[in-house]
């Protein structure tokens, strides 16, 4: 981010602190197409992203004092609505039997062959794909960096089922891709 690009980002933040709807607008206008789309990564649903996305803002707006200016802005932005995510499909987890999902996820014999050719639209369209606590452990794990400790403490699970469950994802994902 260029210097006058911080400089604007930083009078937005002090803004949002002082409860400026303006800047609230702003903020909200600047990160929330990127905001939705990492919603989207867990839910796989726009709607149920959509609601989650304006529930994030409602939290930041409600919280950015704790924002001290340390790190990243948009790293502590994208923690607020990944943790908002989470929470969300941990409550959808609740309502799904377990047993279902286990045998909804049951891995097949490896195949061979290659993905070359597949575009990020397809792994992204096939991560839709996969049910809501794979798609979770994926997520977390692959595109926002989370340990597998840091996944089964989160989801109240113990290693081994993430570490099962991601497994399960991964070979998922490798049957929807090259059944394309």
């Amino acid at each position: 981010m260029s210097s006058d690009n911080t400089a604007i980002l930083e009078d937005i933040i002090e803004g949002c602190k002082s409860k400026e709807q303006s800047s609230q607008r702003r903020l909200y206008e600047l990160y929330s197409k990127r905001m939705v789309s990492l919603c989207m990564r867990y839910t796989g649903d726009y709607d149920t992203a959509r609601d989650l996305m304006h529930d994030g803002f409602i939290k930041t707006f409600n919280s950015i004092c704790d924002y001290k200016g340390y790190g990243s802005f948009e790293g502590w932005l994208r923690r607020i609505f990944v943790n908002l995510s989470i929470d969300y499909v941990t409550r959808q987890m609740k309502k799904v039997d377990i047993d279902t999902m286990e045998h909804t996820l049951q891995s097949t014999d490896n195949e061979d062959d290659t993905m070359q050719g597949i575009d990020i639209e397809e792994i992204y369209a096939a991560i839709k794909q996969l049910p809501d606590i794979a798609r979770t452990i994926f997520n977390m794990f692959n595109l926002d960096g989370y340990t597998i400790q840091e996944i089964a403490d989160k989801l109240n699970m113990s290693n081994v089922a993430v570490r099962s469950q991601h497994s399960r994802a991964k070979e998922r994902l490798r049957q929807i891709l090259t059944r394309k």
